[in-house]
């Protein structure tokens, strides 16, 4: 509950703007609402923390048979954005999908997010296809 108010905090303030252009959508009708049902029903989720502080999280679900991790969700605090961090949690997943026997860690990117755009690329994800909801990246596990 605490770190859940924490969560839903932090994703609309790095969210609410790309979310809401992207899909037309209103945050507290539309969007907060659905992420809340998927929060409760789906995935694995890690608080990432500074010096016994909450900065982040990240939500990610096992696909077996798509032998894939997928990513819901990387959010860091904007103060600690561009400091490693996310490439830390990147090659946190790269690691568990691998000790899962796991061929890709993927996700999805919202057209209009740029940063994250940039974010992934840097770290090596490919661009596979266009989707509904965005643009889907991968990057493969090398054995």
């Amino acid at each position: 509950p605490e770190d859940f108010n924490f969560i839903l905090k932090l994703t609309r303030r790095n969210m609410e703007k790309i979310v809401t252009e992207e899909w037309n959508a209103d945050w507290e009708k539309d969007v907060e609402p659905n992420f809340v049902n998927l929060w409760k029903s789906q995935g694995e989720k890690k608080i990432i923390e500074v010096d016994n502080r909450r900065i982040g999280y990240f939500w990610f679900e096992q696909h077996p048979e798509k032998k894939e991790i997928f990513i819901n969700s990387i959010q860091i605090a904007e103060q600690f954005q561009r400091k490693g961090l996310g490439t830390e949690v990147i090659n946190w997943l790269l690691k568990e999908a691998r000790n899962r026997n796991l061929e890709f860690v993927r996700c999805v990117v919202q057209k209009n997010n740029l940063h994250a755009s940039k974010f992934f690329e840097k770290n090596k994800f490919e661009f596979i296809e266009q989707t509904k909801s965005g643009l889907l990246v991968e990057r493969r596990i090398l054995p």
